[in-house]
């Protein structure tokens, strides 16, 4: 049973910020090094000196607990009176269509996964978790979302959201075109009502697994120091954005793999790979022609481009998913995914750049996937590869905080 409730939250005053735009940022872990410079460049009271703080080593961790603090104190941060939840849409354009994904935050009570409440769907790396735990540890507080997906076919809980918002509290249009909204919600009976709406619900990990297992073992870390397990205290929720997965405009993009060292030549690799691989040239790079169980492959010793696909199809049908496939027969049998360097991308223009360039040896460009495709794997208590999918658009660090005191 999840269990959802308000929090009281922390926010930039808007007494003190006059363009939100300038003090918003992409999730952590999509930021590059020059990105973060620039974010930094943007605004100091930018989100990014918290959620990815500069510093040699262990400072990085000090630096951002600084800056949060100095922030509070100075009031550039204000602390909600009363819990909330926030409701949150996006309004974007993809592929010449328009969406407007809706959604809200709120903290949700961490489970173990065997408890099957929240589900993951994808692997994660243990040097992700520390860096996120000492963050974590050092602010005490959520400064991210976890972005999960409930099921709604009815969209109860997104209606009643919808007929309680009016003025928003936060609006901006950010540099990728997608308008951000968000609202604040404290009627107790409102939430009340939207708690029981998702107590049957699983909720399945769209965006920040590395951020939810944090929590996990935040939550453990504060219970052996504190010797409390009541399930009642702060740390034992989690801030998250939580959209329904039938709703509009939840886009899941594929993320590509570029591929440094293949380990062995272009031509070799093929010739491998037709022992178990139905091969054909095709023209282009175009994620929307394939299906399902195809992959193209591309090298950078020819201009050529080929798609893959099963000879033999596999029992399970999500075994069958490429990026399963990649991962489960390529990178095991063929190429040594540990020593290939590999470089994830969301662009397929970025991969063809990045193997025609050199730079990298060769390339995989994998299909998109659906809501339903990932629940198969997940409730068969499988994870798929890392960096599976791209949900599309990323929701924005710095609109509110959730503290842990």
């Amino acid at each position: 049973m999840a269990t959802v409730k308000g929090f009281k939250g922390i926010r930039y005053n808007p007494e003190k910020i006059n363009d939100y735009e300038s003090i918003v940022a992409p999730p952590y872990d999509v930021i590059n090094g020059e990105e973060q410079n620039q974010l930094y460049d943007k605004d100091p009271n930018n989100v990014i000196r918290l959620i990815l703080a500069k510093g040699e080593g262990e400072e990085r961790y000090s630096n951002a607990s600084k800056t949060f603090n100095e922030w509070l104190e100075h009031s550039v941060l204000i602390n909600e009176e009363e819990p909330a939840i926030y409701p949150y849409y996006q309004e974007f354009e993809f592929e010449g269509t328009s969406y407007t994904r809706r959604g809200f935050i709120a903290a949700v009570k961490v489970a173990d996964f065997d408890e099957n409440v929240v589900l993951p769907h994808e692997q994660t790396f243990r040097k992700h978790k520390e860096d996120r735990l000492k963050l974590t540890t050092a602010c005490n507080a959520n400064l991210s979302q976890v972005f999960s997906v409930y099921s709604d076919d009815g969209g109860a809980v997104e209606n009643l959201i919808e007929s309680n918002i009016s003025d928003p509290i936060i609006s901006v249009t950010t540099d990728d075109g997608v308008k951000n909204t968000f609202w604040k919600i404290t009627d107790p009976e409102i939430i009340a009502k939207v708690s029981e709406g998702l107590t049957t619900n699983n909720l399945l990990i769209a965006d920040g697994h590395h951020r939810y297992e944090t929590a996990l073992n935040y939550r453990n870390q504060q219970r052996e120091k504190f010797g409390e397990n009541s399930g009642t205290k702060p740390y034992d929720y989690v801030m998250m954005y939580l959209s329904r997965g039938g709703g509009d405009g939840l886009i899941i993009n594929p993320t590509h793999r570029a591929v440094k060292k293949l380990g062995i030549e272009g031509a070799a690799l093929l010739s491998k790979l037709e022992e178990l691989f139905d091969i054909e040239e095709t023209p282009a790079l175009d994620v929307n022609s394939l299906e399902f169980d195809e992959m193209v492959y591309i090298s950078a010793d020819s201009d050529k481009k080929y798609k893959l696909k099963l000879k033999n199809k596999l029992a399970k049908n999500y075994e069958n998913l490429a990026v399963m496939v990649l991962h489960n027969i390529i990178f095991k049998n063929y190429i040594n995914e540990e020593d290939a360097g590999i470089l994830y991308t969301k662009f397929d223009s970025e991969l063809s750049s990045l193997v025609n360039s050199g730079e990298y040896q060769g390339g995989f460009l994998l299909p998109k996937l659906n809501a339903d495709d990932i629940f198969e794997v997940v409730l068969d208590n499988v994870k798929m590869p890392h960096k599976t999918t791209y949900f599309y658009p990323k929701i924005l660090s710095g609109l509110v905080f959730n503290p842990l005191w």
